[in-house]
């Protein structure tokens, strides 16, 4: 995961970094069942009292369309928040001006929710 920081022309300190959307989708898949596992899955009678939930605290994440290869996060020191995708090729070897170019491009994030 790439990092930087630079100044905008307001003399305002951004910092941007790379966001991946598999570090997002973590838990996407039942951690009960391992596929290729030579395991024999349990067929006897049901004791439950209740349906199985398979897996109580799975939370899917749907990365919106664009953003399924990642993208750069901006954050200001005020706490501002943009997001580019696609990532531009060699963003970390880029100059601070084209760092600037690229954040004023990307879409301001509002924070829905606590």
């Amino acid at each position: 995961m790439g990092y930087r920081n630079f100044r905008d022309s307001e003399n305002r300190r951004w910092e941007v970094w790379l966001v991946l959307p598999t570090a997002a989708e973590r838990r996407k898949k039942e951690r009960r069942v391992a596929v290729g596992s030579s395991a024999v899955p349990y067929t006897g009678p049901e004791r439950r009292k209740t349906p199985r939930r398979l897996n109580p605290f799975h939370r899917s994440f749907a990365v919106p369309a664009g953003y399924e290869r990642g993208w750069l996060c901006f954050e200001s020191e005020e706490g501002e928040k943009r997001r580019l995708a696609p990532v531009p090729d060699d963003w970390e070897g880029s100059a601070d001006e084209r760092l600037q170019v690229w954040c004023r491009l990307a879409i301001r994030v509002v924070k829905c929710g606590p």
